[in-house]
């Protein structure tokens, strides 16, 4: 949805705020939170969450056009060999054909490049996760990889919620369990790798930056208030 909307004209900041803001703010996955893990999960979710996405449209709108020239950008997809740019065909006069051909497109682009990461990625399960990490305690450097794991991991919507919560059952502190619930859902390493298509790579790291500092503040917070 995000790679559809810069590409139909929508402004970064529009793209990161639905990107960020969509697995990260959905209603029912914080009902889920309150019934699960309890209201001040949640309300620790909804805060840090509620700063994340905000603080992730001023800084994509900010690098963004820091990146612009006095030229329009052209996406690479509509040059041909030569640097030309490349008419457009004419678009169905259906509304439907129009989404199902922009559906199957992003679908046989988008596709093979997620599955292959998320191949990669659970390979590396046990180096992103390691059982052995989650008996240290609550120490800011578990914290801190936790969020960077986190981060880079892809899970389905409201996946992370029962991560934390056998996490929690397990004997797991408060500290990696915060991490975890805020660096989990919003982006991936996959989902980061789609977006690059339509986003700048300086847009793309700060995002990941951003959502690893939610995250170690979001460990911190859970730490100090006893969750």
């Amino acid at each position: 949805m995000a790679v559809g909307l810069r590409r139909n004209g929508a402004s970064p900041g529009a793209a990161a705020t639905l990107w960020i803001g969509n697995p990260t703010l959905n209603p029912a996955v914080l009902v889920f939170i309150v019934l699960t893990l309890g209201w001040a999960w949640a309300a620790l979710r909804l805060v840090l969450g509620l700063a994340l996405v905000v603080a992730a449209a001023a800084v994509t709108m900010r690098l963004a056009t820091t990146t612009r020239t006095g030229a329009p950008q052209v996406d690479a997809d509509t040059l041909d060999a030569s640097g030309a740019p490349v008419k457009e065909p004419p678009r169905p006069a259906s509304p439907l054909a129009a989404w199902l051909g922009s559906l199957v497109r992003m679908a046989i682009q988008l596709t093979p490049e997620y599955l292959i990461m998320i191949a990669l990625l659970g390979a590396a399960r046990a180096f992103l996760f390691p059982s052995g990490a989650f008996h240290l305690g609550n120490s800011p450097a578990i914290i801190a990889a936790l969020a960077v794991a986190g981060m880079l991991f892809a899970i389905p919507t409201a996946g992370e919620v029962p991560i934390i919560q056998t996490m929690l059952a397990s004997g797991v502190g408060a500290g990696p369990a915060g991490a975890l619930l805020l660096t989990l859902a919003p982006l991936s390493l996959p989902s980061m790798l789609m977006l690059g298509r339509v986003l700048p790579a300086r847009v793309l790291l700060a995002l990941a930056g951003l959502t690893i500092a939610a995250g170690i503040l979001a460990g911190l917070l859970a730490l100090g208030l006893h969750l």
